[in-house]
This record gives C-alpha cells, sequence and structure tokens, in this order.
C-alpha cells in the first residue's frame, strides 16, 4: 500500500514539476518583453514560437531533475540538500538550454529571457519543492505517510537508533518491535515498543505487521545463524537496512563501497573532501581570503592602531594550534590581552571575565574581529573559511584522550567559522556538543554546506553569543 502510494506522489511531484516549468517560461517571456524593465530594441518574438518551445524546455529540464535525483526517495535528507540538490539540476538545466539554441536557432533567442527563466526556475522550484516537504513532515508528525519498521537485535546501538529515530517525527518512521533470540528480552517492552522472538519467526511477524523495513543491529557473530530467514524476507519486497558493527572503529563520512574483482570493500574513513572537492574547497577559499584581505585592509589597519595604543605589545599574537593531518602551525590573532610568558598561555582556556583582557580586546572578541587576521593563515593554506576550529596542541593531546573521535576533526582543514559556531558553540561551551557538530561537518561536507555557513556566519558574530 505504501509503495503504491509512494508512486503516486511521485507522479504528482512530475506533474507538479512540469507544471511550475511551464508558468515560468511563459510567465517571463511577458515580463521580459511587457514589463517594462528592459529595452525590446530587437523587437519582441513571436508568442507561438515560444510556446512551441515549451516542449524542448521540458524535457531538458525534466531530464536534468531526473539525472540530479531529485525524484529519488529521500525520506531522510534535510531541506537543506534538497536544496542544493534543486541548484545542481537547475545549473545544468541552463547549460542544456543555452547549449540548445545555440546549435538550433538562426537567430540567438533573448538571453535575458532566458537567464531569467533559469534563476526563476531555481527559485519557483525551491520553494514548491520545500514547501512539499514541509507539508508532507507535518502529515508524518501528526501519523500520516507512515514507514514501519522493525529492528532485528535488542542492544544499545538499537535502543539508541529507535530513540534517534523518534526524536525526528517527521520522518515518519514508526517502530513497530524488536526480534531477539535472548529468551531475557523477548515479553519484555523498550520504550513501549515490544520484543518478539525468535528470529527465525521474523517472516511471520513482518507479514502480520505490515513491516516495510528492518534494521538490522546485530554484531557480525550472530548474523551467519540468521541470513537464510533475511534472504527470504528480501525476496518479499521488505527493504533491509544494516547498522555497520565497526568493531571500535569510527565512520568518518558515509559508508561507501569500492569494487575490487568481484568483492565489494567498504570503507569507515573515507572523507567526501578530497580529490576535486578538496582543490575546489582550496582554490575558493584562497581566493574568496584575498578579496576579503583587500575590502577590510582599512578596518584591519585602524583595528591594529587601537590594539597598539590599548597596552604595551605587538599588534598581532601567535599561538602554536593543530591543524589538518595534525600538522602545527601559527595561528594569527589581533591581541587581545597583555602579554604573559609562553608556558602560562599553553595552559590557559579562554573564559569572557579573564581580568588581562583589554578593553579594546574586550570588544574585538565580543565581535569576533580578533580573528581577521586569520585570512593570512587560509591564504598561505595552513586554514580553511570553514572548518573546525584549531585546539592548541596540548588540548587536542587531552581531548583526544577523552573523546575517541576527536582526532577524525583533523581529516579537514581546521577553519575561522565552522558548523558549530553558527549554532553558538564557541568560547567556553561544551566540547562534546561541538564535537558532534564538527563530526556532523566533516561526514557531510559539501561545498553549499560552506556556502550556507559562511551566509549565517556574520549574523552569529553581530549576535555575539558565547564569545569570548
Amino acid at each position: 500500500m505504501l509503495k503504491r502510494y509512494a508512486t503516486f506522489v511521485t507522479l504528482f511531484r512530475f506533474i507538479c514539476d512540469i507544471f511550475v516549468i511551464i508558468i515560468i517560461w511563459i510567465s517571463m517571456f511577458y515580463f521580459r518583453f511587457y514589463s517594462g524593465l528592459f529595452s525590446v530594441s530587437k523587437g519582441v518574438p513571436d508568442f507561438r514560437r515560444h510556446i512551441i518551445l515549451t516542449v524542448p524546455i521540458i524535457l531538458i529540464c525534466f531530464s536534468c531533475f531526473v539525472a540530479a535525483g531529485l525524484y529519488k526517495p529521500k525520506r531522510t535528507q534535510n531541506m537543506f540538500f534538497r536544496l542544493a540538490g534543486i541548484f545542481k539540476a537547475t545549473f545544468f538545466a541552463g547549460i542544456f538550454i543555452v547549449a540548445f539554441f545555440y546549435y538550433i536557432q538562426e537567430v540567438p533567442y533573448s538571453r535575458k529571457l532566458l537567464s531569467l527563466f533559469i534563476v526563476t526556475l531555481f527559485f519557483g522550484l525551491g520553494f514548491w519543492h520545500l514547501m512539499a516537504m514541509a507539508i508532507i513532515r507535518r502529515l508524518r508528525s501528526k501519523g500520516f505517510n507512515l514507514r514501519y519498521y522493525a529492528v532485528i537485535g535488542v542492544n544499545n546501538k538499537g535502543i539508541q537508533l529507535v530513540r534517534d529515530i523518534e526524536q525526528m517525527e517527521w520522518l515518519g518512521l514508526k517502530c513497530n518491535f524488536f526480534v531477539d533470540n535472548s529468551t531475557k528480552n523477548i515479553g519484555k517492552k523498550i520504550d513501549g515498543i515490544p520484543v518478539y522472538g525468535p528470529i527465525e519467526n521474523l517472516a511471520t511477524l513482518v507479514k502480520a505487521e505490515e513491516i516495510d523495513e528492518i534494521y538490522l543491529v546485530l554484531s557480525s557473530d550472530h548474523l551467519r545463524k540468521i541470513y537464510p530467514t533475511l534472504r527470504a524476507i528480501q525476496y518479499s519486497g521488505i527493504v533491509i537496512r544494516i547498522l555497520p558493527d565497526w568493531g571500535g572503529l569510527a565512520s568518518i563520512n558515509k559508508m561507501t563501497t569500492i569494487n575490487i574483482g568481484s568483492q565489494i570493500l567498504f570503507s569507515a574513513t573515507d572523507s567526501p573532501l578530497s580529490g576535486v572537492n578538496m582543490l575546489l574547497k582550496e582554490v575558493f577559499d584562497r581566493f574568496v581570503a584575498a578579496i576579503l584581505l583587500i575590502l577590510l585592509a582599512c578596518p584591519m589597519a585602524l583595528i591594529a592602531v587601537l590594539v597598539k595604543l590599548s597596552s604595551p605589545g605587538p599588534v598581532f599574537y601567535r599561538q602554536k594550534r593543530v591543524g589538518m593531518d595534525l600538522h602545527e602551525f601559527d595561528i594569527i590573532k589581533f591581541r587581545t590581552m597583555s602579554m604573559l610568558s609562553s608556558s602560562e598561555e599553553e595552559l590557559e582556556w579562554s573564559n569572557e571575565n579573564n581580568p588581562r583582557r583589554t578593553a579594546v580586546g574586550r570588544w574585538l572578541r565580543k565581535f569576533s574581529l580578533d580573528e581577521l587576521p586569520q585570512l593570512l593563515n587560509v591564504l598561505t593554506g595552513q586554514m580553511s573559511l570553514v572548518g573546525p576550529r584549531p585546539e592548541r596542541p596540548v588540548f587536542v593531546k587531552m581531548f583526544s584522550e577523552e573523546y575517541k573521535n576527536y582526532m577524525l576533526r583533523h581529516k579537514v582543514k581546521t577553519g575561522i567559522t565552522g558548523w558549530a559556531q553558527v549554532h553558538d558553540l564557541r568560547g567556553n561551551t561544551s566540547l562534546k556538543k561541538r564535537l558532534l557538530y564538527d563530526m556532523y561537518y566533516v561526514r557531510n561536507w559539501s561545498f553549499m554546506l560552506d556556502i550556507w555557513i559562511l551566509l549565517q556566519t556574520p549574523w552569529h558574530i553581530i549576535k555575539g553569543k558565547n564569545a569570548s
């Protein structure tokens, strides 16, 4: 029933997207030639010809939408990544539309019209998709469009998985039962969810409870015995999802696979920030850092004068920090405190009421203006604009002993701002929470995520929350 319903929803989205393309294509014709905002020195093209061109425009756009994966089931995808997918789809649609007109038109079609169409298509399609996504999530949180699942294995991982899913009501996932072979668990209820057993009865339970998905959280030692049962269930069309048992290894990114001969290998530590992605980020960082240094040259010169007048000592403050792949570098800041010996500073943790802070330094820290010289660190390739904040070597050693995943932050370049910082986790805030946000960034890096963080940063600087 759910699959038939999902097919109907997908068909409905197809039709709505085609409708959006048609409306924008036609309305941009009138906006371009009849709004009075643009010159029409070359005359108005034949509207009937414009209508005929709607068919190839729909085919090009729709093909790009499908290729970009806009219609794949993405129940767990957040709105930001959906918007990134729409941007990618409309960007390539624009390229193919321009190429189409270049090769088939005897005279150039209105470039202004095409530009207006592509830009408006992104915003129109984005608005429609996000609105539909919000409505569906609202309905799911109210108990509609649910997908039912069962969990094989009663252990900490399985219980935590169910709790995490229940906190995200918008996913529309509901656990009907656990199934386990342990007699001490069978018949119990965990968070109100019954535990059935043994696992060999799973096929009957799945059919009786109308289960859509099965989540497997057993350790590898117990899997071989239940493979025949799982194979029979899989043949009936039930989706089986596996929570990997890494045996204490930490997974950085979404699990990836590589094929070697007839074998499939799973990787737990591949980062999305590699290859061409790393090159693009590097070029973007240095280009933007150079532009910002030029634009901010006068304000930074004024700050330098104020720092020099505020107390004896140098304008800039340098300190050892740990960057990507545990390489140490000297981070550059405007000095905000009176000078101490290097040994005293090494073990001092930043806090808001430090008596050594100067009047100018307090103001600089409140709005993170002391961080501006780090653009030089970005320009020289030691840091990135966006990434986990760098720590001092002594604290890296301390934190790595307390948190097993801490060192995975260093798979990417440290940054001036980051996912934790735009969630107000800076200064004297929970290190554990900060680490969770840093790991989310490392696992889910994308160019669009960097842009989103950079766009949010000025607002969080103005708020000045938790600055120290």
